[in-house]
């Protein structure tokens, strides 16, 4: 018994658990569901959080991690679809029979979302993405002349063989060798002989710094060390673990030593390989280079055709034939002296070119290392046949400031100045650089130029009495005992002198009237200037220096321009400045720590005429304040305004331009000024070149505004308008009854307030609208010249133009709108009754147009079917076509419009013929969109997108096929084609309802095509109906990833050998729904398909999130 009642006991605990388990599952429904409901918040709230982090990586360019995707299709798409499905099963079942199953999946459900919630704790979500590789920023344009194949040919087949490592270029300055590398780095990265390939350019005084962070960059290496040994540690490992690299090293003057940068050539890496450029051989000789290849001078037939192409037309004129042929001759066959003396003889008449000729005959320059005297006669033309001095001097001093822009365009356009990519800089090619040096020391003022002066030390002391001018740039220390006795111009950088020299060397210079310390170090106390009495500019732009004695700076009675730009160490103004009544022109732009300046000392300066104070002083008193111990006043400043030029100021408040007095007499001074209150930061502009600017911000009533005369004045008369947090900015329109005439650019961001911009007529060329909250709609008047225009998160705006405002937008060449959520039209109809108001339109001259995050927009334009009236449902519809002849790219982003992006129902026909549509249209990128269609409504003998080269489609749901068969037969100039994930994508070409008929020939598609890539289409199931032929003549990269349904690529003519982007690992047969593991499945000799590179389907997921809608009761 007492056995039966133990094994009745044991058997009672082994059922207490299960039962009460599942009786809780009764009890507790109710709590279940609601702690289900809670955790899903806290998912989706993390999800929100993670998703958020994934949108900012991308918008840097980086790559998420897989984990991080996969992680969000869970918690994004299966979880959603696991909980609605549990929603629906609780609505059916609501009898409490089924309130035990029901907690109990609610239960399991909860402990999946926590698992995912624990899951989801990342450190960070992406990575950065790798550096581009270097042969994709690469021009093209490349002359491939006979004597540069054969040089290329040579390079490419010795980096072929394992025991070259290293192979040096040489030719003399000027020949191409460095554009002949960059198109063999074109080439090796088709031929897929190295992993990776970079280029660091050494130029005459090698810094391993800069060599170390080139190739960093090009490898995505991000230093943290300091030192450059450091450094070369670093940068050695990660080079050790690319397997076949090339490193290009272009213009070596001097032996490097590669242990120092971290090159690990040799024995210690055998799959790096060296490619190098000098103007000398010793240099590649003594680096150690296996093969050495000279770059010879054009032939004869191809210097005439390069000078045939610089000269244009002209070289067709009979009477310049001959002389053509004996100008090229004297060029000597050099590329950049054909360039430079081409662009000087374009567009000139036979008497300057016979002079040009003589003067090529005649010149014979000294004889500088490593440059051929046919080099320097050629430049040298291109100088003496500038236009006017100025220009010359502008080129013989390539670090003055440049006086005139237009100047430098001219010099840019002779291809004695190179664009620097910086609007307020420029380059010089080598060569040019050396003979505006030699020009210039053979003046008879004496120039004495040497940039990089730390490596080329100082000559015997006794050559400097002749010189007028010196201007040495680099960390060379100024020794003492320097004479220069007719000394009148002297300008160094980054140097130092030594213990004692400036006093010295000050005494000897007592002619100097020119003295720049640039970015010096150590300067000290800087007395010794004192005894410089005929000095009328010093310049001390960002060095350092102990105090400016008062006594010093005030016996310099002939100043004329005092810059103190960029100086940290500069806290007060002396007052003794004041006592320089010569003085011209102040800096004291970005000195930051300036804090004082004495009242009184403006109002001295009476022939002042240009002041420079932008993002420095900001102290300034309200009133004139006691001269003993007020700060200086804006009135002082405005004192002076009736003889100043230019003015470039921080003033701190509004209230500073209420005074009467505030007002600039001068009808002509060029201002730049920045008015804000508080902490409010403003972007300034800190060069010389700016035009008329003024910038307001910090909460300010813009009635407050109106009170100011001086305000009223400034907003007239700027060319550029700034206002930040301005209330009751619709109050401005009343202040210049002409309409801001002047006004060029405009920017307004959080002027809460804001329905309308101007009441007049206004003539502006550049408009920036970054944030406008409350505009209700831009009036009509001032747009006329209007060239460019952007508005961004204009809260309520409607649309951008009336029909009678787009009339005349003839000037009109880029237009971005983003962030307007409210948008429904570009141009409306809104108060015309006539129809004939769109037929006068024409935006002749938009070549850009960006569209992003309308979420609301619904077309272009409502313009009415004459013969239906009904609305047309387009983004551009078919008579809204004919207003952009010019439109060169195309970008849409963001948008829920379902419907048709192209509506081509009308196609005008012009005296029998039909007019092309969109003839310049290049460029088409289209993302995130609802599009139903791309092209709709095609006509009969449609033309049209001839020139269309470039396509992107990336997210676009609804989309079923990219093109109709009568638009893909125009389209003969495609060259890239990018579709990516568009779920709904069956085919990329379809024939379609319209004139079916057209399409039953056989049709050879896209015959210039060279990019195609085919990603995350998991409905596609063919590339173009039966009868088409694609054309893969010209085809290099072919990708397809995710294309599970894709079985062939179609009818193809074979064309296996222009084929260059290519994975033997990854190609498979036809069955595109292959696991590309299946390395051994090639495709059967002779198919006639072309292998496509094709990563593992399954790895990485596109997440498209889809809302959850939590307020829905379990």
């Amino acid at each position: 018994m007492e056995i039966i009642i133990a094994i009745g006991s044991k058997i009672g605990e082994c059922l207490v658990t299960p039962i009460g388990t599942e009786f809780g599952y009764l009890v507790n429904y109710h709590s279940n569901l609601e702690s289900l409901r809670g955790e899903i918040k806290k998912l989706f709230d993390k999800k929100d959080g993670v998703q958020g982090l994934v949108d900012a990586a991308k918008r840097n360019g980086e790559i998420i991690k897989p984990d991080v995707q996969s992680w969000l299709k869970n918690a994004n798409d299966d979880m959603v679809k696991k909980v609605l499905q549990f929603e629906d099963e609780i609505n059916k079942k609501r009898r409490c029979v089924y309130r035990w199953s029901l907690s109990r999946r609610a239960y399991k459900i909860t402990q999946e979302v926590l698992q995912l919630q624990n899951e989801g704790r990342f450190e960070n979500v992406a990575h950065p993405a790798p550096p581009p590789e270097i042969w994709s920023t690469i021009e093209k344009g490349f002359k491939d002349f006979k004597s540069r194949k054969e040089n290329m040919n040579e390079v490419i087949e010795g980096l072929k063989r394992e025991e070259v490592r290293m192979i040096g270029i040489c030719g003399m300055g000027g020949v191409g060798k460095t554009t002949m590398v960059k198109e063999i780095i074109a080439r090796l990265a088709k031929l897929n002989l190295f992993d990776k390939i970079v280029m660091a350019t050494v130029s005459h005084s090698p810094s391993i710094r800069t060599i170390q962070s080139e190739i960093a960059d090009e490898i995505g290496l991000q230093f943290k060390e300091e030192s450059e040994p450091g450094r070369a540690r670093r940068l050695h490992g990660r080079l050790m673990g690319i397997e076949r690299i090339l490193i290009v090293l272009d213009d070596a003057w001097t032996e490097l030593g590669f242990a120092a940068i971290g090159l690990p050539y040799g024995d210690a890496h055998k799959g790096c390989k060296v490619l190098l450029t000098s103007r000398d051989s010793d240099v590649c000789n003594r680096m150690g280079s296996q093969q050495i290849i000279a770059v010879p001078i054009l032939t004869t037939e191809e210097s005439q055709e390069l000078f045939r192409e610089m000269v244009g037309e002209s070289v067709n004129d009979p009477d310049l034939r001959s002389i053509a042929k004996e100008v090229v001759k004297e060029c000597g066959g050099l590329p950049i002296a054909i360039v430079t003396v081409g662009k000087a003889l374009e567009k000139k008449s036979k008497r300057e070119w016979d002079d040009a000729l003589n003067q090529l005959r005649n010149s014979t320059p000294v004889n500088i290392p490593g440059v051929n005297v046919k080099v320097y006669s050629s430049i040298k033309l291109s100088y003496d046949r500038l236009e006017s001095d100025e220009v010359s001097n502008i080129f013989t001093l390539e670090d003055a400031r440049n006086r005139v822009h237009s100047l430098v365009g001219q010099l840019k356009r002779r291809f004695l100045l190179l664009d620097s990519g910086k609007s307020e800089a420029t380059k010089m090619h080598d060569v040019v650089h050396d003979v505006a040096i030699w020009i210039a020391s053979r003046d008879p003022h004496g120039f004495l130029i040497r940039s990089h002066a730390e490596n080329k030390g100082w000559p015997n002391l006794g050559t400097y009495n002749h010189y007028t001018t010196i201007s040495l740039v680099g960390e060379l220390e100024i020794q003492d005992g320097l004479k220069c006795p007719k000394l009148e111009h002297l300008q160094t950088m980054e140097g130092r002198f030594s213990e004692g020299s400036m006093d010295n060397i000050c005494d000897a210079m007592k002619e100097l009237k020119v003295l720049a310390l640039v970015e010096m170090k150590e300067l000290g106390s800087l007395t010794s200037l004192g005894v410089l009495k005929n000095l009328r500019t010093l310049c001390l732009d960002g060095s350092k220096f102990d105090c400016m004695s008062t006594d010093v700076i005030g016996g310099l009675e002939n100043l004329e321009i005092l810059s103190f730009r960029g100086c940290d160490s500069m806290r007060e103004l002396p007052r003794e400045i004041g006592r320089l009544k010569q003085l011209r022109l102040l800096d004291t732009t970005r000195c930051w720590k300036l804090e004082v300046i004495p009242h009184g000392i403006f109002s001295s300066l009476c022939r002042l005429e240009e002041l420079y104070m932008c993002n420095s002083f900001r102290k300034w008193e309200l009133g004139t304040g006691r001269e003993d111990k007020g700060m200086a006043s804006i009135s002082e400043v405005m004192s002076l305004s009736h003889h100043l030029k230019v003015l470039s100021i921080n003033i701190p408040s509004v209230i500073h331009l209420l005074p009467k007095d505030m007002v600039l007499k001068s009808p002509t001074i060029r201002f730049g000024i920045w008015c804000g209150t508080g902490g409010t930061y403003v972007p300034l502009t800190t060069t010389c070149a700016f035009e008329n600017c003024l910038a307001i911000g910090g909460e300010i009533d813009a009635r407050k505004l109106m009170e100011s005369q001086a305000a009223r004045l400034l907003l007239k008369k700027s060319k550029k308008l700034m206002l930040y947090y301005v209330k009751n900015f619709s109050v401005l329109t009343d202040l210049d009854q002409e309409g801001f005439q002047d006004l060029k650019d405009l920017e307004l961001e959080d002027c809460p307030n804001t329905e309308y911009l101007a009441n007049g007529t206004s003539a502006i060329q550049q408009t920036l609208i970054p944030c406008i909250p409350s505009v209700s709609q831009l009036t009509n008047s001032f747009l006329t010249n209007l060239k460019f225009l952007r508005l961004s998160r204009c809260g309520v705006l409607k649309y951008v133009f009336s029909l009678s405002a787009a009339r005349n937008l003839v000037q009109l060449q880029e237009l971005n709108i983003d962030g307007c959520d409210q948008m429904e039209e570009i141009v409306s109809k809104q108060g015309r009754e006539h129809e004939e108001e769109a037929d006068m339109i024409s935006f002749h001259k938009l070549t850009n147009l960006t569209l992003w995050g309308l979420q609301s927009l619904e077309t272009t334009a409502r313009v009415e079917h004459q013969s239906a009236g009904l609305f047309e449902k387009a983004i551009f519809p078919s008579k809204c076509i004919s207003w952009l002849p010019s439109l060169e790219e195309v970008t849409l982003q963001y948008m829920k419009f379902e419907g048709v992006l192209f509506d081509l129902k009308i196609h005008t026909v012009m005296d029998g013929q039909t007019t092309p549509i969109f003839p310049q249209l290049r460029k088409l990128e289209i993302f995130d969109c609802s599009f139903t269609h791309l092209w709709k409504n095609i006509p009969s003998g449609f033309q049209g997108f001839r020139n269309l080269r470039y396509l992107k489609i990336t997210g676009c749901s609804g989309l079923k096929y990219v093109f109709s068969h009568l638009i893909a037969r125009e389209l003969l100039n495609l060259e890239e084609v990018k579709i990516l994930a568009c779920p709904d994508m069956e085919n990329i070409v379809r024939i379609t309802e319209e004139i079916e008929e057209e399409a039953t020939k056989d049709m050879i598609l896209f015959p210039k095509l060279n990019t195609f890539e085919l990603v995350d289409l998991p409905r596609l199931t063919s590339l173009c109906p039966e009868g088409f032929t694609f054309l893969w003549s010209s085809a290099k990269n072919m990708h397809v990833e995710k294309c599970e349904r894709l079985k062939t690529l179609g009818a193809v003519i074979p064309q296996r050998k222009k084929l260059e982007n290519k994975s033997e690992k990854d190609s498979t047969s036809h069955d595109f729904r292959t696991s590309p593991t299946h390395s051994s499945n090639r495709c059967p000799v002779g198919c006639g398909c072309t292998p496509y590179s094709r990563p593992n389907t399954h790895r990485s997921i596109e997440i498209l999130p889809r809302p959850i809608n939590l307020e829905r009761s379990f």
